[in-house]
């Protein structure tokens, strides 16, 4: 038995008539009639009483016609889940991410997007240093990265995201420096909070000292920019933040902007150069462009409170 004769016995006991059933069918007559045969033959079941003009159901007929009417819807809503899996994605995807606030990353809507999206796509998240991401796409540790870079990795594809600006930041107890002209030379013998090496900060402060004519005297390390924040508003040295969160903590009496210094870098979407045409790979990039369109149109219609 197959699902045509199913639904050719339903369409005949709604119509009452084989003609009728063959129209809305698009067959012929013989082709209602065999199928009929065929469903009766196969369950050894007399289902409907045929005269000349009219087709009515037997007594068994009537008991299982509407067992057949389920059968069938059952059979439509199987066959319209299955083709909502049309271009769906199967499999793992592993996307590394820098230690900033996920949220500066859009992390969040894009993970909504893509298990929205492709629900049989599963996705790891791993946190790590740039150096870290840099050798775990090299090795195919993971698949792809969000990074904060001005350059792209050797070896990868970038897609460029959207421009990130961090400034130069010194602790609010230090009157010393606030006081008067803020240039780099009255922090030449100050400590700093030391960049990790590689990563887009350690870029983003070159280029902020470029023009300077010392090297920093550089004591703690940190990478993760709540860390950042806590060293400078503990006062252990000059220290380099994102402009959004540096407004946060300035705001809060925490850390002082020192003068005008500061310097943009990128957001990008990072992953091998062999991936290019993965459908894993391509699917996260539609989501991307999808997430951070939808945050450009917002900033450009949402007013911007100076910094």
């Amino acid at each position: 038995m197959d699902i045509r004769q199913l639904r050719t016995f339903v369409t005949v006991a709604r119509f009452g008539s084989v003609t009728k059933a063959a129209e809305a069918l698009h067959v012929t007559q013989p082709a209602v009639s065999g199928q009929l045969r065929s469903l009766e033959e196969e369950l050894d079941v007399r289902l409907l009483s045929r005269t000349t003009s009219s087709v009515t159901l037997t007594q068994s007929g009537e008991a299982l016609i509407g067992k057949a009417e389920k059968a069938l819807e059952a059979f439509g809503a199987f066959v319209h889940a299955a083709r909502s899996f049309r271009g769906q994605i199967e499999g793992r995807l592993r996307i590394g991410f820098v230690m900033l606030d996920p949220a500066a990353l859009r992390v969040g809507p894009l993970l909504a997007e893509m298990v929205a999206r492709h629900p049989g796509l599963k996705i790891d998240l791993q946190v790590g240093r740039t150096s870290w991401l840099h050798d775990a796409l090299r090795g195919a540790e993971i698949d792809a990265a969000l990074l904060v870079c001005k350059t792209r990795p050797e070896g990868t594809t970038m897609k460029v995201l959207d421009e990130m600006t961090f400034r130069l930041v010194v602790p609010a107890s230090w009157q010393d420096v606030i006081e008067g002209e803020q240039t780099l030379g009255r922090l030449a013998n100050k400590p700093w909070i030391r960049m990790a090496p590689r990563s887009g900060h350690q870029e983003v402060l070159n280029e902020i000292l470029k023009a300077a004519a010392f090297r920093p005297v550089e004591t703690v390390e940190a990478d993760h920019e709540q860390t950042m924040r806590a060293l400078v508003a503990a006062g252990v040295g000059v220290g380099l933040m994102r402009e959004a969160l540096a407004i946060e903590a300035r705001d809060a009496g925490e850390v002082v902007f020192y003068g005008d210094h500061r310097a943009t870098t990128q957001v990008a979407f990072v992953y091998a150069e062999g991936r290019n045409g993965d459908p894993a790979i391509q699917a996260t990039l539609d989501a991307l462009d999808a997430i951070w369109a939808d945050d450009a149109r917002t900033c450009a219609e949402t007013p911007r409170s100076s910094a």
